[in-house]
């Protein structure tokens, strides 16, 4: 079982392997740099980082992109930044050897404009790594179909990343329903599009198009929602990694005991 957790790097770039090992985690997901500033430094240790990937066993690791980034905006400045720090993002991963990195598609109010926004912004983009999409609680990323217009439509390599809290808000009752939800994720996208899963709790009701994680199964998805869940057999080889609060309830170590509880 590959389960894991947001991590930081504020010691620099390696020490996201004994961050994540200290928590019982063996696969990992980082920001780069500042989710909410457009300013990246450069990189540091980088063959260290290489080395440790090569021999550590904690994989994939997961570069998050930045909350700033909305590509399917069509304000040019805001666009022109998101494109720099997309470029740089890619170029980061590149230099670090990580495969992966996460985006959220990004937001218009016009779902058709935002949707070839997305697809034109990244058909702009060179890169070696594997881009994955998550879908969203709400908005452009928030349906299935609207995931597979832009895998279609890109020449980049892309997955999708599946986010329980988002997917349950969107309306996608993964409690009562997961063989229904998989079968038309299946049928929609392909389940061998399907890369890493978000593994959170959810703080509000079915459908409640509110993106607000709680620990597992102290939210709406359930203890029992997600035993059912990561036992699944279709997903039962897919990372996981955890975006769960920190607080005096509990921390990622706690959630990972869990987790790890639940496997049958």
């Amino acid at each position: 079982m590959r389960i894991g957790a947001h991590v930081s790097i504020a010691r620099g770039f390696p020490s996201v392997f004994d961050n994540i090992k200290s928590i019982g985690g063996n696969c990992a997901q980082i920001f780069s740099h500042s989710p909410r500033s457009w300013k990246f430094k450069d990189v540091q240790k980088a063959e260290e980082f290489r080395e440790r990937y090569k021999k550590e066993d904690v994989s994939p690791i997961v570069i998050h992109n930045s909350y700033l980034v909305n590509l399917a905006s069509l304000d040019k400045e805001l666009h022109r930044k998101s494109m720099e720090n997309m470029r740089k993002e890619f170029e980061t991963a590149e230099i670090l050897g990580v495969n992966y990195v996460n985006i959220h598609p990004g937001s218009n109010k016009d779902v058709k404009i935002g949707l070839n926004r997305i697809v034109e912004s990244l058909n702009d983009i060179e890169t070696k790594a594997y881009l994955l999409l998550e879908n969203t609680a709400s908005g452009i990323g928030s349906e299935f179909e609207r995931l597979r217009y832009i895998t279609e439509n890109i020449t980049i390599k892309c997955g999708v990343t599946l986010d329980t809290c988002h997917t349950y808000a969107a309306g996608y009752d993964i409690v009562s329903n997961l063989d229904n939800v998989l079968d038309e994720f299946d049928s929609i996208m392909g389940l061998e599009k399907l890369k890493l899963i978000h593994l959170n709790d959810s703080k509000f009701e079915l459908g409640s198009k509110r993106d607000r994680h709680e620990h597992i199964g102290l939210g709406k998805i359930g203890m029992e929602g997600f035993r059912n869940f990561i036992n699944h057999p279709k997903l039962r080889d897919i990372p996981e990694i955890l975006e769960t609060p920190v607080d005096k309830r509990r921390g990622f170590k706690e959630n990972i005991e869990i987790v790890k509880g639940l496997v049958e």
